[in-house]
């Protein structure tokens, strides 16, 4: 192994190497990037939020492109984990928002192109994400409900390519590595005149690190986009995703995982855990320009989902659930001057709608021999459940002398959930509620420099439970848990950040968010592996990120991110339990990424990541954790180039160090089964070709 190191950094003695290669475009992305997250499209130093942008290279040179997990910990304030449990989902924190997930996403909105990732209820699964297709990634790190509505903890929002020549793009990727694992992708597109269209086709599997891990699955994307004419452009996405295997090999004890941190749980065997998905969706996106001053812009989709679950219990473990959710919005924007002061405008109107049906059934038993099989039995649960979301918001900005820019902005939200329970042995549990939120924000930023800025913000936000987690009622029966509250924030935050010397970009962030009835995570013995949820009185949450970028060479950059938190409980009693001061479970005190990359254009190119993670408590009583670690990953490859054609071969080696740790952790489990371990060290290579 010490080889790879020697080979490494050896690229990085001989910086001649880049001198006749193309500026690698991490340099230029250190300066000001226009974003789309905001609403109204701004440069990332000037907007008074924390907003983080990835680009291309950043998300796809030499990646495995499974999940967003492999570029997320190159951003401050967020925290992924369970990357390898594809049954479950990656769980993703924004300054702690989004920890109590037990599988999907929750608390923060995800956009692709200008559509919706997630359900109108606040559940992300990326299932549907291909990353080897997205080109830009910016995340809102902080609440965004006055603009987003029903979320807590920021916004990821994702960019597909564009091609760019009249020329067709052609681009294969194979891959392999480790446990299994193999992926195959075929992007093709082209730009020509008033149309552009951009197709992508990728199939990837694994056998991961612990024993009934399995995994595949296969993805199709598309755009077409037309210039209707010079002031209007009118673009149609659609993506389908078809994964039939997905298995969940549970969590352990401690000692389990140490014994041998391979295994499945013994009941997820038993029962063969695990889930199957489909997944489609078509949408529309519309932009023009009326006059000089105003544009409107339109969205429209409908997204189909079927899911067929298996948990390890007996008495409703096997579900079905057919889920259809579509939704569309419309925005007006202007723009005028007057006094030396730019003024900018954005209205508009989002109406999104969820239909569920959601049926849960007991298992049989069947013993063949020595061999004993679960099938699906008697319906116990069938209810519809819907989620109707209607928002209006409105954000300003004021640019005064180039030197101040103040935003204000808010959003009002009408909910309306709703429970039709079907399966009326039991009697009927129908039922539903109404709310109804305002949401302001408000924040200034001033520029000290051309290409720097200080700013602070306030915003609230609220977030509402998930009709997954209303409906795991702790009673037994149909219908919402009727003790689940949503939860509401207020966060302040304030921060710098810019460029210096031409060649170093900084973002410090500092916050403190006060939150009520915050949604907590708990299971119930006999019920292990199914999720339950509970409100806490009141939390505070208190962070500083930092990032820093340095351009060494026009091909050797570094970037470093810090995250230190304190999140506790304030006030919150469960069960006759005081859980008051203690630290909120799930994300760690600290985590930090130093990460060094060498990456011309052409020849040679190196990534070496180290990162560090404190403990993560794994209970709300804090007397079970998960040990802090740290790790070290490798991508190495050669770039050829022939004319026009490209060839990249690569390779890369994570967990480099062999580092035992836990790559995800189930908070409040029954029978001390918090641990799903991660895997040791992981190879995974192969060869890109572009033409």
């Amino acid at each position: 192994m010490k080889y790879l190191f020697y080979a490494c950094f050896s690229f990085f003695a001989f910086p001649a190497l880049a001198q006749n290669t193309l500026v690698d475009s991490m340099a230029t992305s250190l300066k000001a990037v226009e974003i789309a997250a905001t609403r109204l499209s701004t440069t990332d130093i000037k907007t008074p939020m924390a907003v983080t942008i990835l680009n291309r290279q950043r998300l796809q040179t030499g990646t495995q492109q499974l999940s967003p997990y492999e570029v997320l910990s190159s951003i401050p304030g967020v925290f992924a984990m369970n990357p390898d449990n594809f049954s479950q989902d990656l769980r993703i924190a924004i300054r702690g928002f989004g920890a109590r997930s037990a599988f999907g996403i929750r608390g923060i909105r995800m956009f692709v192109d200008g559509l919706p990732e997630g359900t109108p209820d606040g559940q992300v699964d990326v299932d549907n994400l291909d990353m080897g297709t997205i080109r830009q990634m910016e995340v809102i790190r902080g609440p965004a409900s006055g603009i987003y509505g029903n979320a807590s903890g920021g916004v990821i929002y994702m960019l597909t390519e564009n091609p760019v020549t009249r020329k067709p793009l052609l681009e294969a990727q194979i891959g392999a590595g480790s446990y299994g694992f193999s992926r195959f992708q075929v992007k093709t597109g082209q730009n020509f005149g008033k149309w552009l269209y951009f197709f992508n086709v990728s199939t990837q599997q694994t056998d991961g690190y612990r024993d009934w891990s399995r995994m595949q699955n296969t993805l199709l994307n598309g755009k077409v986009a037309w210039q209707i004419s010079p002031s209007t452009k009118l673009t149609v996405l659609g993506n389908y995703g078809n994964s039939p295997t997905a298995r969940d090999p549970g969590a352990l004890t401690e000692a389990q995982a140490l014994e041998n941190p391979r295994q499945a749980g013994a009941n997820n065997l038993l029962f063969a855990t695990g889930e199957a998905v489909t997944q489609g969706r078509i949408g529309a996106v519309l932009e023009s320009n009326i006059g000089k001053k105003s544009q409107i812009g339109a969205r429209l989709f409908y997204t189909g989902r079927h899911l067929v679950n298996r948990l390890a219990i007996a008495s409703n473990g096997f579900g079905d659930l057919q889920r259809g959710y579509s939704g569309g919005g419309v925005s007006w924007q202007w723009h005028t001057a007057f006094s030396g002061i730019e003024y900018r405008l954005k209205a508009g109107l989002d109406i999104d709608f969820q239909n569920d049906i959601r049926q849960r059934f007991a298992y049989k038993k069947i013993t063949t021999g020595d061999k004993i099989e679960y099938v699906q039995d008697t319906v116990v649960l069938h209810q519809k459940e819907t989620f109707q979301s209607t928002g209006l918001y409105l954000v300003q900005e004021f640019q005064i002398k180039k030197r101040w820019l103040i935003s204000l902005g808010g959003r009002y939200d009408h909910l309306e959930l709703a429970a039709a329970d079907r399966y009326l042995t039991n009697g009927d549990q129908s039922g539903g509620n109404t709310f109804d939120q305002v949401n302001p924000m408000a924040g200034i930023s001033y520029s000290v420099l051309e290409n720097a800025s200080v700013y602070t913000n306030f915003a609230t936000s609220f977030e509402t439970p998930t009709l997954n987690e209303l409906g795991n009622n702790p009673e037994g029966t149909g219908g919402f848990n009727p003790g689940l509250l949503p939860q509401r924030a207020q966060s302040f935050e304030a921060g710098a950040k810019g460029y210096f010397l031409k060649n170093t970009r900084f973002d410090l962030a500092a916050f403190h968010i006060l939150t009520t009835n915050d949604i907590v995570p708990y299971q119930i013995a006999g019920q292990t592996g199914k999720t339950f949820y509970r409100n806490a009185g009141k939390t505070v949450r208190n962070g500083i990120e930092l990032g820093v970028s340095q351009v060494i060479t026009p091909s050797f950059t570094v970037h470093y991110t810090q995250t230190f938190s304190k999140f506790h409980y304030q006030t919150y009693t469960a069960n006759g339990t005081i859980y008051d001061d203690k630290t909120m479970p799930g994300i760690p005190v600290t985590h930090a990424q130093l990460e060094l990359r060498y990456t011309p254009q052409q020849h040679w190119f190196a990534i070496v990541q180290g990162r560090y993670v404190s403990k993560v408590f794994a209970n709300d009583a804090n007397t079970a954790d998960a040990n802090a670690y740290s790790l070290l990953n490798l991508r190495v490859g050669y770039v050829f180039v022939f004319h026009s054609h490209q060839i990249e071969p690569f390779a890369a080696v994570n967990n480099l160090t062999g580092s035992r740790y836990m790559g995800n952790v189930q908070i409040n489990a029954q029978s001390d089964r918090y641990f799903e371990p991660a895997a040791l060290q992981y190879f995974y290579g192969g060869v890109k070709f572009r033409l």
